[in-house]
């Protein structure tokens, strides 16, 4: 048994599909990036202040201590992180210049292992590369009336209508969609973390 400090529909999904058991539980962060540091120094930093606030909850509301898992996912181009948009211009925006190019999507993830009151933090990164095909105006429209790309980073899902823009991937394709499985898995045994349900 875990917690997933998360609100991804996606994570929650790839966790349930391999028999991990898992809790999730709400927690709020600054998701601001710092621009001094590097995009894999971001969404590491990004995912361990998460595992931090994860793990103050778990203590505060006196819940089992159970390990806390945390991820945070970005898309990256030419040097630029691309967030989540911020309108359907910013989406159109994002996937223009993604179009006909290969850009890196790299996720975050720390493990919180709790022990008297304590915990330390275990994380690791993980990058993927996607190719794009060639976009036009007209497909990025018709893509943001499906409301898809508005929670994601990079303004597309792999998983679902976006996948139609996907021509190559080359590292884990569950990284793309929110948290590298096999990776995750790797530090759960290293951790010594109980994960799947038998049942």
């Amino acid at each position: 048994m875990i917690y997933l400090a998360s609100k991804s529909p996606r994570r929650t999904e790839l966790l349930s599909q391999i028999g991990v058991e898992h809790e999730i539980i709400d927690i709020e962060v600054d998701e601001s990036m710092d621009s001094n540091q590097s995009p894999q120094e971001n969404v590491r930093a990004l995912s361990v202040l998460k595992c931090q606030e994860g793990v103050r909850k778990v203590i505060a509301e006196e819940k089992s201590a159970f390990p806390v898992l945390t991820a945070d996912t970005i898309v990256v181009f030419e040097g630029k992180i691309f967030g989540k948009p911020a309108s359907e211009s910013d989406a159109i925006s994002m996937l223009m210049q993604l179009s006909g190019k290969t850009h890196s999507v790299i996720t975050g993830v720390t493990i919180g292992v709790i022990s008297s009151n304590q915990a330390n933090f275990h994380t690791i990164s993980v990058e993927s590369s996607v190719e794009f095909t060639k976009l036009v105006q007209d497909d990025c429209l018709k893509y943001c009336k499906t409301n898809e790309p508005f929670d994601k980073a990079g303004g597309y899902g792999i998983q679902g209508y976006g996948s139609a823009f996907v021509k190559k991937i080359n590292g884990s394709y569950s990284n793309i969609v929110g948290l590298p499985i096999h990776e995750v898995i790797e530090l759960f045994k290293k951790l010594d973390i109980s994960y799947w349900n038998k049942k």
